[in-house]
């Protein structure tokens, strides 16, 4: 049998197969971290995730599966051992994802797209329908090209054309019995601005070398703390409501990205959230667009779920009378996001210091790999999370901006004394982060 998983978000992530952790809000973060640090493990360059994407397919999932499977992904999720329990948390996760308001809109789909040859088990569909709000659609894999258009239609649709395919017809067989997906669409407004004419060039390191990028500003009381324990400095990035923000985590030292990532399970974002305090800072951070594909199959597997992609899953409750075993060939997870004045900001420390100015703000610049999150203060979700190391390069000079850096930089050089970068300060504009996910496919069930 052959099941293919496609996952979309519009911030976010794409995502064909993806674990998560919908659990109670104590534990929440735990699947979410882990996901970040085996996936981004041995990578260079921007890597994004989407974990309450991957939780709402998993979602479905589980619904389906049995014996070792089922409790494979209940325990990476943190799940309780109930079925009604875990039923519970997760519709709660499902149903918290649909927002509406002036300021932030949040818009989750699940679909289902069954061929016509098989049949769903009815009180799978049931639940599908009825706590994971899945459309359920009956297709004919003979024809893959009708049957891409369908699927990439409604893909189009829930994602207000930002994504509009995520799957090829030549990745529809006959033997292609489901189609699993899942789309994210979030949109939020800052509740502070960036003014783009503060908007300039400047360093942002890596190995040691500067590459010259676009560096937005802003000064505001932010909600601030430097973690010891990871050698980082913490910032939060609020939306309008103030009930999703984007916290930055930003490395003491420059090149420590990679023992960030690693210590960061030891703590987590509850207790990270719990250490901010007002603060009044001036924060210079940059530009950055995420383009991310990636197999994540073997994060999820150091995250101990590996039955679900053997011969030995056991996924026998999505149809009636299966006739072959199913499992999960490959999970190709794909995201694109989008930071500039208009949309998500990230913050950390210059130098790895905190310099306090003579009126008390704090001066944070983002010059080095940093990590993001996105997430709900409410119910403690994350909604996106990565890391970046490759800033959108400030290469358009029609944009009125100056750059007074030394010309070493644009042969790759480190400019050790970087000249500050002249502004100006007039205009205003409408702010607000437009994350942007793309389609992502996998192949889930294959045919023994």
């Amino acid at each position: 049998m052959h099941l293919i998983i496609a996952s979309v978000l519009i911030f976010a992530s794409f995502q064909s197969l993806d674990c998560s952790n919908g659990t109670s809000n104590s534990r929440v973060s735990y699947f979410d971290i882990d996901l970040l640090r085996y996936v981004a493990e041995g990578k260079a360059g921007n890597v994004m995730v989407s974990p309450v994407s991957i939780k709402s397919t998993l979602a479905m999932l589980l619904e389906g599966a049995g014996g070792a499977t089922a409790i494979e992904i209940q325990t990476a999720l943190r799940l309780p051992p109930n079925k009604d329990d875990y039923r519970q948390q997760l519709s709660g996760l499902v149903r918290d994802l649909q927002v509406n308001t002036p300021s932030v809109l949040i818009q989750n789909a699940n679909g289902l797209f069954a061929s016509k040859k098989v049949q769903l088990n009815k009180e799978y569909e049931k639940m599908a329908k009825g706590l994971y709000f899945s459309e359920v659609n009956t297709v004919d894999f003979n024809d893959p090209r009708t049957t891409a258009q369908n699927i990439n239609g409604w893909v189009n649709q829930n994602t207000k054309g930002l994504i509009p395919s995520i799957i090829d017809e030549a990745s529809i067989t006959p033997q292609t019995e489901l189609v699993v997906t899942n789309a994210l669409y979030f949109k939020g407004i800052w509740e502070y601005e960036f003014k783009p004419k503060l908007t300039h060039a400047d360093c942002f390191y890596r190995d040691g070398v500067c590459t010259n990028v676009a560096m937005m500003k802003l000064e505001a009381n932010l909600n601030y703390a430097h973690v010891e324990n990871l050698r980082a400095h913490a910032l939060e990035l609020p939306y309008q409501g103030k009930r999703y923000s984007m916290i930055l985590l930003v490395p003491q030292d420059r090149d420590a990205g990679v023992a960030l990532i690693r210590d960061l399970p030891y703590i987590g974002l509850p207790e990270i959230s719990k250490l901010l305090e007002p603060s009044d800072v001036i924060l210079t951070m940059p530009k950055f667009t995420v383009e991310y594909s990636d197999d994540i199959v073997p994060a999820l597997k150091n995250m101990r779920i590996s039955s679900l992609f053997s011969t030995t899953a056991n996924l026998s409750g999505i149809f009636e009378n299966p006739r072959t075993p199913s499992h999960i060939s490959n999970i190709i997870h794909k995201v694109y996001m989008q930071v500039d004045e208009k949309g998500t900001v990230a913050a950390a420390a210059s130098a790895g210091e905190i310099i306090p100015l003579i009126n008390d703000f704090v001066t944070l610049k983002i010059d080095r790999p940093f990590l993001f999150f996105i997430w709900d203060n409410e119910k403690k979700v994350v909604l996106f999370e990565g890391k970046i190391e490759e800033p959108t390069r400030f290469n358009d000079m029609k944009n009125g901006f100056n750059n007074n850096n030394n010309g070493n930089q644009n042969q790759g050089h480190e400019n050790v004394n970087p000249q500050p970068s002249q502004s100006q300060t007039h205009g205003r504009w409408t702010p607000g982060p437009y994350p942007q996910a793309i389609p992502t496919h996998q192949h889930f069930f294959n045919r023994s």
